[in-house]
């Protein structure tokens, strides 16, 4: 019997490379993956292997990024701490003009438009636009316009879309993959500041690190995380992926300059940690309760919206 699954991959800044991990590790399993809907950084590896890049040529990908030249900002950028232009650049050279239509795996990512305060499932149209739209993390990353919607990062309501891959494909035990910390985690997790790879001189970063606004910043920034993580942990219960796994990246924050190969080898460990939970997905029982469950969409789709417009 073929081991299709689908995937939901969570938000989690730099965290997400530990995706590429997983689906390496599922793939030596035996797993098919049929669907992936992805959040933030779950968005653009789920973008990336569903275009049908090998999983090596997304490793060597993550190898090349500079951090140096990721967060630099562009003119027309919106009101935001940072810039995404040399990620944006990137993935440009990778997708350019490629549509979902495109994709060899079904694919969808999550925004939330702030006019109308509602998620948006993003599955038509260009995938780049879609991706730029789910990582803008709201006041630090600008916001992506696409028609009369402002789409900021899925995160702040889905942070792992299980929902969403359930609905673009009933027939496959959702796993879900989640990089946010759990409630007894939360107190010792390390908090977000200005990383020292962005495009200032490191002795202004410490200047600004002082200020009273960037101070201020640093406390939206961190609320802004303890919602997210509250969010994710809610939704989770509420959801019930079919298997729920945590690689263990629980020691770094969404700017951390990481090692790509340990983070790869993290997801690997998360998915071996859980393969009894994986090998149990196609036994009777949980293919009866499948079959017993029905699959709602979680919100509008980008075409929905634009035939309100």
């Amino acid at each position: 019997m073929a081991k299709r699954i689908s995937l939901a991959l969570g938000g989690g800044g730099t965290k997400g490379i530990a995706h590429i991990g997983v689906i390496r590790q599922l793939e030596k399993e035996g797993f098919e993956i049929r669907t992936i809907a992805g959040t933030s950084a779950g968005g653009i590896v789920g973008a990336l292997y569903s275009y049908g890049l090998p999983i090596d040529e997304i490793i060597e990908l993550s190898r090349r990024l500079n951090f140096s030249d990721i967060f630099q900002r562009s003119s027309d950028d919106g009101p935001s701490l940072l810039g995404l232009r040399g990620l944006h650049n990137q993935l440009d050279q990778v997708l350019g003009d490629i549509n979902f239509s495109d994709l060899k795996i079904k694919f969808a990512t999550v925004a939330v438009d702030t006019n109308l305060g509602l998620p948006v499932i993003l599955n038509q149209g260009k995938v780049v636009e879609a991706i730029q739209a789910t990582i803008a993390v709201p006041g630090i990353f600008p916001a992506k316009k696409i028609g009369d919607l402002n789409l900021v990062d899925g995160g702040v309501l889905d942070p792992v879309p299980v929902t969403t891959a359930r609905w673009l494909n009933p027939d496959t035990p959702v796993v879900a993959i989640n990089l946010i910390p759990p409630l007894d985690k939360w107190p010792e997790s390390p908090k977000m500041y200005i990383p020292p790879f962005v495009p200032i001189p490191q002795f202004i970063v410490n200047q600004l690190n002082q200020f009273r606004l960037s101070q201020a910043m640093h406390v939206f920034i961190n609320s802004m995380e303890i919602m997210m993580n509250l969010v994710a942990e809610l939704k989770l219960k509420v959801d019930k992926p079919d298997v729920l796994i945590c690689p263990d990246v629980f020691s770094y924050t969404m700017f951390d300059k990481v090692d790509v190969d340990d983070m790869v080898k993290i997801g690997e460990e998360a998915v071996k940690r859980s393969a009894d939970e994986l090998n149990k997905l196609f036994d009777v029982r949980s293919r009866v309760s499948r079959w017993l469950r029905v699959a709602k969409k979680p919100g509008k789709t980008i075409a929905e919206f634009r035939t309100n417009e």
